[in-house]
C-alpha cells in the first residue's frame, strides 16, 4: 500500500485519468473528492463489498436455476473448465444430448 501525506487543496493522481483531492478535514473525518471517468465504478468499501456479496448470491441463484431447469427437463448437465473443454469449447467426449456450460469467457 502507498502510503502518502497530502495538505488540503492537493491531490494524488492514479493512471491518466482519476484525481483525488483531499478537501478537507472535520471532526476525525477526512473528506476526499474523486474525479474519474464516468466508465470507471467508484464506492466506498462497505459499498463495494455489499456489491460483491449481491452479484456472488445472484449468481449462485443464476447457476441453481439453471441446473434445476436442466434437471426438470430431463438433460444433463455439464460443467468443465476451459482446459477440459480443448480448442473449440466442447469437451469431446461429450454426445450431442448433453448440453455444456464453460466457465471460459
Amino acid at each position: 500500500m502507498l502510503v502518502l501525506s497530502r495538505k488540503i487543496g492537493e491531490s494524488v493522481v492514479i493512471g491518466n485519468s482519476i484525481r483525488v483531492t483531499v478537501l478537507g478535514f472535520d471532526r476525525g473525518f477526512v473528506k476526499v473528492g474523486i474525479d474519474a471517468p464516468r466508465s470507471i465504478p467508484v464506492h466506498r468499501q462497505e459499498v463495494q463489498d455489499k456489491i460483491v456479496e449481491i452479484n456472488r448470491q445472484s449468481a449462485t441463484a443464476e447457476f441453481d436455476a439453471i441446473r434445476d431447469a436442466f434437471q426438470k427437463s430431463g438433460l444433463q448437465l455439464t460443467i468443465q473448465s476451459e482446459d477440459e473443454a480443448g480448442d473449440n469449447g466442447v469437451a469431446s467426449d461429450l454426445d450431442d444430448n448433453t448440453p455444456t456450460v464453460n466457465n471460459s469467457k
